[in-house]
């Protein structure tokens, strides 16, 4: 996993999996990688070959613990496979996330 800071942007790319073995690290080195005062968060999902609700389960804490330190931060979730848009529908987790294409 790749985790790059911009400013008050925080790009996390190259996870392999997302899934509920992964959740803890996902989520611990997300955090640990957060500015301050983040504005957004891009999790880029495209080498991403499997999520599952424990991955999603990670997303969401890893939302709403950014959420405790701006309550207007934007977290996306980019280039998700089909099976993952499928996940983020089903279980309205779209509703959460921008899941975007770029």
């Amino acid at each position: 996993m790749k985790i790059v800071q911009q400013g008050g942007t925080l790009h996390v790319s190259e996870i392999d999996q997302l899934a509920a073995a992964d959740a803890v690290g996902f989520e611990t080195a997300v955090l640990a990688a957060l500015p301050v005062k983040p504005r957004q968060i891009n999790i880029d999902l495209s080498e991403t070959n499997f999520v599952d609700c424990g991955g999603l389960g990670a997303l969401i804490a890893v939302r709403n613990k950014a959420r405790r330190r701006n309550s207007s931060i934007k977290v996306r979730v980019l280039n998700p496979a089909v099976a993952a848009r499928r996940l983020f529908k089903l279980t309205r987790a779209d509703s959460l996330f921008p899941v975007e294409r770029s």
